[in-house]
């Protein structure tokens, strides 16, 4: 049965997720939660539109009533559940390509519901698949309505327009910000020289445009002598931005830049943020110069959330461009991250070269992954942990390790960092090569 992962349950539409998996998750989830109403949407991928309507038709069918906002990036259906307390549904694969799809639930202050109520859907589901059936009353209501004049007004009115108007190229990935992406931009001040990724088919969301494909982004940029590119995923709650160079700029520095334009305004709580053991040793070193700590969590934006909330923090993100800002919302938005952007590079004249040369400081990051069936069994063999331990040494405090068996592949996965490439090169050779002599030896016991 699908589960709940990291980022909401995910499978192939139609296949794994189903229109009758659809139909009863919605009903469990109505069941879990009892609203007196949901709200609904989705990115663009083909089977978004179905997959949606067998939700709603679960939903309905307990009874709840709901509101479908259509086509949503997960940043504004989540500006949607704090607006009108509601729990929210998002039909989205975010980065996956068009033929899978999934579904995560907010509460009504736009977070993700818990892992306790995640698996009381589970539950639920479970039993309604297995042939157990609810009671059935009144149908629940349905009215659908548009939210993106009302986001772009909201935002407005939070950051309100920027000072240092930019030429802009962005890129929607085909998903759900092909239009609010440069709508919100327009309304901000921004100058929108040209989109790619705005003609979403159904079958081409993350197709070789998007957060995973910068490059694309990059040329345009360049070609059309524009200030900053903007790069979205399928569901748009991360960025990966492009200086004017064509240099890629990834969640890291984002948040370096970030960092420091809320401290300045002494917005930056506990002068810390939290990131994730995958962020670059260079955003510790950088944000130190200027007395920001850095808070490291395991990877995920639940565990992201879950450290801004204990710690009080009003920063927080993901190598990746999943960045929260926790008074403009308790999850990733990568519309948000573009209009703070555009905001804090007025403090640089517009520029992110110019804030990368002055500011950032990155370390090579060599990462690996070896396939292995006993990937929960390598950090508990004492060889593998006295090389670890050695090669950790040899790093001293200019360099990280960062090992983890894979929650969801038959992978472990290696992260050296260094600040000589080849010594981070070489070091992940060494334990490429331990992984693969134990994983033989526990695979012959």
């Amino acid at each position: 049965m699908l589960r709940f992962g990291t980022d909401g349950i995910r499978g192939r539409a139609n296949r794994e997720l189903t229109m009758e998996v659809g139909y009863w998750l919605g009903v469990a989830i109505a069941h879990a939660i009892q609203p007196p109403a949901f709200v609904i949407g989705r990115d663009t991928r083909e089977s978004g539109y179905w997959l949606a309507q067998a939700v709603s038709l679960g939903i309905a069918s307990a009874g709840v009533d709901l509101i479908d906002g259509g086509v949503l990036p997960t940043g504004t259906l989540s500006w949607v559940a704090r607006t009108l307390s509601r729990p929210t549904v998002v039909i989205s694969a975010s980065h996956n390509p068009y033929f899978d799809n999934g579904i995560k639930v907010f509460n009504e202050q736009g977070a993700k519901v818990s892992a306790e109520v995640e698996r009381t859907i589970e539950g639920h589901l479970a039993r309604f698949l297995g042939g157990q059936r609810p009671a059935f009353g009144e149908l629940g209501r349905v009215e659908h309505r548009s939210f993106d004049e009302a986001y772009v007004d909201w935002v407005l009115d939070r950051l309100g327009p920027v000072t240092h108007p930019l030429r802009v190229v962005i890129d929607g990935a085909n998903g759900a910000a092909w239009r609010l992406g440069p709508l919100l931009m327009s309304r901000l001040g921004a100058e929108v020289v040209t989109t790619i990724g705005d003609r979403p088919n159904g079958r081409n969301i993350n197709d070789g445009v998007g957060a995973l494909h910068p490059e694309v982004l990059a040329r345009l940029v360049v070609d059309n002598e524009a200030d900053l590119g903007l790069c979205f995923d399928g569901d748009a709650d991360r960025l990966i931005a492009v200086s004017e160079s064509g240099t890629v700029v990834d969640g890291d520095e984002l948040l370096m830049l970030f960092a420091l334009y809320l401290q300045q305004r002494h917005a930056l709580a506990h002068s810390a943020l939290a990131v994730t053991v995958m962020s670059n040793l260079g955003l510790e070193r950088t944000l130190a110069r200027h007395a920001i700590s850095v808070v490291r969590t395991d990877v995920g934006d639940r565990q992201i959330a879950t450290a801004m909330v204990q710690g009080e923090l009003s920063l927080g993100g993901e190598q990746s461009g999943h960045i929260i800002v926790h008074d403009l919302g308790p999850t990733g938005d990568g519309l948000i991250s573009g209009a703070l952007l555009l905001h804090a590079l007025a403090d640089w004249d517009g520029s992110l070269d110019r804030f990368r040369a002055q500011e950032v400081v990155r370390f090579p990051q060599i990462h690996r992954q070896v396939k292995t069936e006993v990937r929960d069994r390598i950090l508990s063999e004492a060889d593998f942990l006295e090389l670890v331990a050695e090669v950790e040494a040899e790093l001293g405090s200019d360099g990280r390790v960062v090992l983890r068996p894979s929650g969801t592949e038959p992978v472990f996965r290696i992260l050296v960092e260094a600040a000589d490439v080849g010594v981070a090169q070489r070091l992940a050779d060494q334990l490429v090569a331990k992984v693969e002599v134990v994983t033989g030896r526990l695979m012959s016991i």
